[in-house]
């Protein structure tokens, strides 16, 4: 009898090579996870910065659009209390504008909405700088990350002020789940003028 070696592997090595293969994805899954976490984050800032430098332009530039983005209307009695992170103390919001950013296709929720009649004009103007119309179907500021307070997605961008301070300027995002005026974290504020 001739002795003929077979080519292949043991049952015991390709254990080891699958016992392997699954330490490694189980160290590196989370760590990837966590790697597109940070970048949908930085790019959601990256687009509130950007919202921001739009509104600052308009309300800082025109007087008249200024006057409508801090309009004394109905969204100044209803602000809406919030939790400064950094200093841990309530303030209230003022909601200014909305805009869906679900990505809708459809042609609808695709402008800059105002909270009070007041602001349209300020809202029209912001509509028009971030080229955002009715039958414009691309969303620009698709909102990328997800909620980690309630398991939505974000889908709806804010635009408002500190009641107590306004030349703080904030953009911020929500579920738009309740109400059109519910933002759920604050992604940029700055102050932006002095009183």
């Amino acid at each position: 009898m001739t002795n003929t070696k077979k080519n292949g592997f043991t049952l015991i090595e390709l254990i080891v090579v699958i016992a392997i293969i699954g330490v490694l994805a189980a160290i590196l899954v989370p760590t990837m996870i966590g790697y597109v976490k940070k970048s949908k984050r930085a790019a959601d800032v990256s687009s509130a910065k950007d919202i921001h430098t739009q509104v600052m332009d308009l309300i800082l530039t025109e007087d008249n659009l200024n006057d409508s983005f801090y309009y004394d209307g109905g969204n100044v009695s209803s602000a809406i209390s919030k939790l400064d992170e950094i200093s841990n103390h309530t303030y209230d919001l003022v909601v200014v504008a909305y805009l869906d950013g679900a990505g809708k296709t459809d042609g609808s929720g695709n402008v800059w909405t105002p909270t009070d009649a007041g602001i349209q004009d300020f809202c029209d103007a912001l509509n028009k700088k971030s080229e955002f119309y009715n039958t414009n179907p691309d969303i620009k500021r698709k909102i990328k990350s997800k909620s980690d307070i309630n398991g939505k997605n974000f889908n709806r961008w804010y635009v408002g002020y500190r009641k107590d301070n306004a030349s703080t300027v904030e953009i911020w995002i929500g579920d738009g789940s309740t109400t059109t005026a519910d933002p759920l974290k604050c992604l940029y504020a700055q102050v932006t003028r002095s009183n």
